[in-house]
């Protein structure tokens, strides 16, 4: 039985909180609205695109799709036929993104703080821009909120700073932005019209980011002051709750987070195998030569330098793709910091997927041909500026794919979800129809944890 619409709906976005991790803090008492409003749904993990960063996984929410139909792959990419790199943004998107379904079904949208939103298009109700977002001007629709946002002292985005020698004034700069952006928040729900609210809290993701080992070590130093952190987001969280009244409402993340210690650089790992013929203090990518027959962009997105694809492309042997993909899975990493292929050590890549075999939809032809992912504790980076295959870097949390966070009001379904279900979902029970580009379906009362029946198949949202 299709449940009732609502008149209005609320989705909540705790930027990089997994699962595990909030049902933790609830049972915990460290949020305790939160554990309160927990047993009214089923919190369930969500599992993220590839590769699992913000940028490509809140575009998958906006518009219900994977990036081989919505286009972004990453916060960088190269422009068409060209070495030259972009930030791909809002009018990237070559997927419906939600606020066109809710203007189609005559109902106004605030979207506030998704990253991947900015410029913020007109739409008809309004939109603060996430991250990355460097003009504020443009990133709040329509202008007429940009004064009392100021008024509120409402941020972009935090101000990291040396967040490395300096962590507890990072805190402090995070419960400020936190702080800043519940004032927004509260304001716009309460003065503007909206029949669907999107508001993410992408403090989250910074503080797990720089501090995840302070985050899971009770003995740390300020780890104390990072769950009263976490008190003040289950107080954010249990103000928008009331704001929704009874309406549908919804908490999402876009990935989940784990542990990291090393960071390696898989432009300088191709360099040194002989596939990339770049120089190391390159200023961009359009110094690659012709002898180039691979370079990555962040995270681990893998370009092979096709002739007929790139202006100083070649002729790239059969197999070539496959022998890259092996040699990365047998890099590991000694005790003494020393990289070998084979050797002795952990592993840095967990898993090579090929694009051609995962991403599908009129736009994958984008896609990068292979993405290295990372094995545990590892982040991939795709810059191009060092020889080092192992860099130190400041960060002690990563993103992780299978363990991101989704809850909705009144779902009792089980097993996983994937991103692209979200937008479905929240638009059925505003009884409102998904756009055609939309690959997902609603997810309430779904049981994904059973085995799928000879014949059953899901069409579009087949695992590529």
């Amino acid at each position: 039985m299709t449940a009732p619409a609502h008149s209005r709906s609320l989705v909540i976005g705790l930027d990089g909180v997994p699962h595990w991790l909030l049902r933790s803090l609830a049972d915990d008492g460290v949020m305790p609205r939160t554990a309160a409003l927990l047993p009214q749904g089923t919190l369930r993990p969500l599992r993220a695109p590839v590769p699992e960063i913000s940028s490509t996984s809140w575009a998958s929410f906006l518009t219900g799709a994977d990036p081989g139909r919505h286009g972004v792959y990453g916060f960088i990419d190269t422009e068409p036929d060209s070495y030259r790199t972009y930030f791909p943004n809002v009018q990237d998107l070559a997927a419906t993104p939600v606020w066109q379904a809710t203007a189609a079904a005559g109902v106004p949208a605030l979207v506030l703080n998704v990253p991947g939103s900015y410029p913020a298009p007109p739409v008809h109700g309004a939109v603060v821009s996430g991250f990355v977002a460097p003009d504020f001007d443009r990133a709040v629709s329509p202008p007429r909120l940009r004064e009392p946002l100021s008024a509120l002292g409402y941020q972009l985005d935090v101000e990291v700073g040396d967040a490395a020698s300096d962590p507890a004034g990072f805190l402090d700069r995070a419960v400020e932005a936190l702080r800043a952006r519940r004032r927004a928040f509260r304001m716009l729900l309460t003065e503007e019209p909206w029949a669907l609210a999107i508001c993410v809290f992408t403090e989250t993701d910074r503080v797990h980011h720089f501090l995840w080992a302070q985050v899971v070590d009770p003995a740390a130093p300020l780890h104390g002051r990072i769950m009263d952190f976490y008190r003040e987001v289950d107080e954010a969280v249990a103000e928008l709750v009331a704001l929704a009244g009874d309406g549908g409402l919804a908490i999402v993340s876009d990935h989940g987070f784990g542990p990291a210690d090393t960071q390696f650089y898989l432009n300088a790992w191709l360099r040194r195998a002989g596939y990339l013929a770049l120089p190391s203090g390159a200023a961009s990518l359009t110094e690659i030569d012709e002898r180039t027959t691979a370079f990555a962009l962040d995270p681990g997105r893998i370009h092979l330098n096709r002739r007929g694809r790139r202006p100083r492309g070649r002729e790239i042997a059969p197999g070539t793709a496959d022998e890259i993909a092996r040699r990365l899975l047998s890099l590991r990493r000694a005790d003494d910091g020393s990289v070998t292929e084979g050797g002795p050590g952990r592993p840095l890549v967990a898993e090579v997927l090929h694009g051609d075999r995962h991403y599908a939809g009129p736009v994958a032809d984008r896609a990068p041909d292979l993405v290295a992912m990372p094995a545990p504790g590892v982040q991939i980076r795709g810059a191009w500026s060092t020889d080092d295959l192992v860099v130190p870097g400041p960060f002690t949390g990563t993103h992780t794919r299978d363990d991101a966070t989704f809850w909705c009001r009144g779902d009792r379904g089980r097993g996983g979800v994937d991103m692209r279900d979200v937008m479905p979902t929240v638009l059925a029970g505003l009884g409102i129809d998904p756009a055609p580009s939309m690959e997902g379906r609603d997810m309430r009362g779904v049981d994904t944890s059973a085995p799928v029946s000879a014949g059953t198949t899901r069409g579009i949202r087949d695992e590529h």
